[in-house]
């Protein structure tokens, strides 16, 4: 530490910088939330982590677990699989005592507090280390106006461990302030201990750039620590405070394995969808732009001063090697790779040094302030570099590319004007609260402007939003008499992905980082459902006749003039409707129609969808043989003009309706096909009769790559045209491609009926069934390792069928049938889990035990 050794205390004198520092910051989201909007963002916001925390505490009101093993969302999965939007979060917890507060104020109040309160705790610790309250207040403000905050309301696990992470630097200041000499002993430090947990159980994917940050806040106190100890005792005492910090962080994480066991298991059983894979020359190299540390809401978000700080303590023996430590991790592109766990090359994993850089901020701005720190142009020349090269390769935005060149030209005022007064030995008057207001608004007018301009480049929910609450549990009790069928919602996808009506709802949807990788591959590249988002991780709702029946989605909610095929209206709401779908498969059934796995990966495309839907996917085994039924495609192909799909390029969408060559009689299946070569920047889209296809634009950081477009149409009238919307742009249509199938053609035949029998606690099957010859029991929940499956009351082992979900052979008789599910590693976390907490426990009672001489 350069300006004070010893912790200055918090008193009255500091109250009104640090309530007008929380003052501030209300008024900069006051100012950036539109009349009658949440905090919050319409797409990762409301569709994640509202939706799926609202899933969570209605799935706890209906099945009573806190802490259960299985979802209903996505086909039914690992629930661990939703476990990175943090069920056991503070906020999610609470509002399970409140079922009619809404779960959007819970999540927009605890991330708005959550702002305050790391606000509030950097001023407090930048105060007491010896920082005046000018400081402390624009270092502040700095981390208020930090544009990583945007994802205070897009994505919140990106920032909502951090005031646990500065509360963890505050204890290690307690453990390594200086003080009287005494024998530092190994034993765990509850308070760093406890800040860590709620780190990882806010945000487990940061918790590795937290770790590092602690580790050069360390390397950066321990020099000064150790100048009070013995020369011949340091070597000692330094080895001891690097191992009571490696036995800290495990108590933390040790104390969370409840949570990371199981969904570190669930993400080893799956693939994450990252985007193109990083080349080595990407991973080698270096970032000019700095977007880590500047102006991008996916780096720290901060302003050039803040850089410009960062140069001066390099220059500083004192801070030197915590600033070249962190200006390495900013600049090159390995330590990216690194933190984020190999899967790609962004900064986003280097928020968590925000308060870090704060901190060498706050040391350069009270050094120039009191003269101890030069003022260099050279650097601040340097510091053009990265923003000239945002200005010219990444800011697009006129009011952003303006509010940047304003912040260059007012730093080199300001380094121009601080070389001319340090040149004159001029005394700057730092009491004056004149000379500390313009210092104020100089430093601060840019970080607030980018601030608020950054997000309103945001899409806010609103509160009045009406894209889903159509129909009650009471209609679903009245009207869907079957509760464990699926119930999809066919209309505003990203919204309603993870939507549920009731807890023990089942869904074939999911829109989570974590999700079974062979149930999407199902999904999108074997019965080739639309993508209507700018990625494919969601796995979202569409029509899709083949999808329905072999996810047994019985009900849907949709839009009444996009009612598919063999759907029947039960209700109606301003227009929108519940409707059924009886002859879709059921959620278990036995099957005595088969085909092996190899005999279906010889077909293509469309023959591959009716097959699939007609017949259950086994692999054949030697040892164990099935007789296969064979299977021929009732698929036609249906020719359309060569120019049906001719469009104009156009700087606005065009919306045009195209005649069929032939009438179509009602339940047909038009299935379309066509390839789009685009490269622009943004999304272009084509909707038909309301079907729509997206594919992601070069500045996507998680593409589709959908660059074939898929459509099943239909419709329980006759059909003699199509709607079509594209999207403006220029790209190419081209490879198009038309078939035609009945909708009866979908009948399963060798179907035998389960019997289902109420089911409790781990159990997700539970029934009778009579099998007229040998078969296979059949399930559509999707195959992950954690099922056990029992035949009359003897386990057996479960596989997987139809390319994604699970079932098992089953010999000809009556049988009952048992399907259990246990998350992988959720036990011995538990277990670990309340180890690590009895052990602390009794370590803390016996270091507090007085010792008899």
């Amino acid at each position: 530490m350069i300006f004070n050794n010893k912790p200055q205390k918090f008193t009255w004198r500091n109250l009104f910088p640090f309530l007008l520092l929380l003052a501030a910051g209300g008024i900069l989201i006051w100012q950036l939330v539109p009349s009658g909007s949440w905090f919050g963002s319409e797409t990762d916001w409301y569709s994640q982590h509202v939706t799926i925390a609202d899933y969570m505490r209605e799935n706890f009101y209906a099945t009573g677990k806190l802490f259960p093993d299985f979802t209903g969302l996505g086909g039914g999965t690992n629930f661990f699989s939703l476990s990175y939007y943090g069920f056991m979060r503070p906020d999610v917890l609470v509002s399970y005592l409140f079922p009619g507060i809404a779960m959007e104020y819970f999540i927009q109040g605890y991330a708005i507090l959550e702002i305050f309160l790391g606000a509030g705790l950097l001023y407090f610790w930048l105060h007491r280390k010896g920082f005046s309250g000018f400081t402390g207040f624009v270092c502040g403000f700095f981390y208020l106006s930090a544009n990583c905050f945007f994802q205070a309301h897009r994505q919140i696990m990106f920032v909502n461990y951090l005031p646990f992470l500065l509360l963890a630097f505050l204890m290690l200041d307690r453990i390594l302030e200086p003080k009287e000499p005494a024998e530092y002993k190994l034993r765990p430090h509850i308070g760093l201990i406890f800040a860590l947990f709620f780190c990882i159980l806010h945000s487990f994917y940061f918790f590795p750039s937290c770790f590092v940050a602690g580790i050069l806040y360390i390397c950066h106190l321990l020099p000064d620590y150790l100048k009070q100890i013995p020369a011949e005792a340091r070597k000692k005492t330094k080895h001891k405070i690097w191992w009571n910090y490696i036995v800290d962080v495990s108590f933390a994480v040790a104390m969370n394995l409840f949570l990371l066991l199981p969904t570190g298991l669930a993400i080893l059983g799956n693939k994450k969808d990252t985007g193109a894979g990083e080349s080595l020359f990407k991973i080698l190299g270096v970032n000019p732009t700095l977007d880590s540390i500047l102006y991008s809401p996916y780096g720290c978000g901060l302003t050039l001063f803040c850089l410009y700080a960062l140069f001066l303590c390099i220059r500083e023996k004192r801070t030197r090697k915590l600033a070249i430590a962190i200006f390495c991790l900013l600049f090159f592109d390995v330590f990216y790779w690194i933190l984020n766990a190999t899967l790609y090359v962004r900064p986003k994993c280097l928020i968590p040094f925000l308060p870090l850089i704060l901190y060498l901020v706050a040391q350069a701005l009270e050094g120039l302030r009191l003269g101890k720190i030069r003022h260099s142009l050279p650097l601040a020349l340097l510091c053009a570099v990265p923003v000239t090269v945002q200005l010219v390769f990444l800011l697009r935005n006129v009011q952003v590319r303006t509010l940047v060149e304003t912040d260059l030209v007012l730093l080199l005022v300001l380094v121009i004007t601080g070389i001319f007064v340090e040149k004159k030995q001029l005394a700057l008057p730092v009491n004056s609260w004149i000379f500390n207001l313009f210092s104020l608004i100089f430093l601060l007018a840019v970080p607030a402007q980018l601030y608020l301009v950054k997000g309103q480049e945001e899409h806010y929910a609103t509160v009045s939003d009406e894209s889903r609450d159509y129909f009650s549990k009471e209609d679903l009790e009245t009207y869907c008499k079957n509760p464990q069928a699926r119930f999809d919602v066919i209309e505003h996808p990203s919204n309603n992905t993870n939507y549920v009506i009731t807890g023990d709802q089942n869904k074939s949807t999911i829109y989570s980082s974590i999700s079974n990788s062979q149930y999407n591959t199902l999904l999108y590249d074997i019965l080739h459902m639309p993508i209507s988002i700018r990625n494919r991780v969601a796995m979202t709702a569409d029509l899709n006749p083949f999808q329905e029946s072999l996810m047994g989605v019985r009900y849907i909610q949709t839009k009444s003039d996009k009612v598919p095929a063999g759907y029947t209206v039960l209700q109606e709401k301003e227009g929108h409707v519940l409707a059924e779908n009886p002859n879709v498969l059921p959620l278990a059934y036995g099957s005595t129609a088969l085909m092996s796995e190899d005999d279906l990966d010889q077909l293509s495309y469309p023959q591959t969808l009716d097959t699939l839907v007609n017949r259950t996917i086994v692999e054949m085994q030697e040892e164990n043989p099935q007789s296969a039924l064979p299977y021929a495609s009732q698929m036609r192909e249906y020719t359309l003009p060569e120019d049906f799909f001719d469009h104009e390029d156009s700087s606005k969408d065009e919306t045009i309706c195209r005649k069929l060559p032939e009438t179509l009689s009602a339940s047909t299946i038009l299935l379309l096909s066509f390839d789009v070569e685009y490269d622009g920047e943004r999304d272009m889209s084509i909707i038909i009769n309301g079907i729509r296809n997206r594919l992601s634009g070069s500045e996507a950081p998680y593409p589709n790559n959908n660059n074939t477009f898929y459509y099943m149409v239909s419709g329980n009238e006759d059909m003699d045209s199509l709607d079509i919307t594209f999207s403006n742009g220029h790209y190419e249509i081209k490879n198009v491609k038309a078939y035609t199938l009945p909708l009866s053609a979908l009948s399963h035949p060798g179907l035998v009926d389960f019997q289902e029998n109420t089911t409790s606690g781990a159990e997700i099957v539970n029934g009778k069934i009579d099998m007229p010859e040998d078969g296979y029991f059949v399930t559509s929940y999707t195959y992950s390792r954690g099922y056990t499956a029992y035949v009359d009351g003897k386990e057996v082992a479960t596989e997987q069928v139809n390319k994604a979900f699970v079932g098992f052979p089953l010999q000809k008789g009556a049988h009952e049938i048992r399907i259990e599910f246990h998350a992988p590693g959720k036990s011995i976390g538990l277990l670990l889990s309340l180890a690590a907490a009895v052990v602390l426990i009794l370590s803390q009672a016996l270091t507090r035990m007085p010792r008899h001489k």
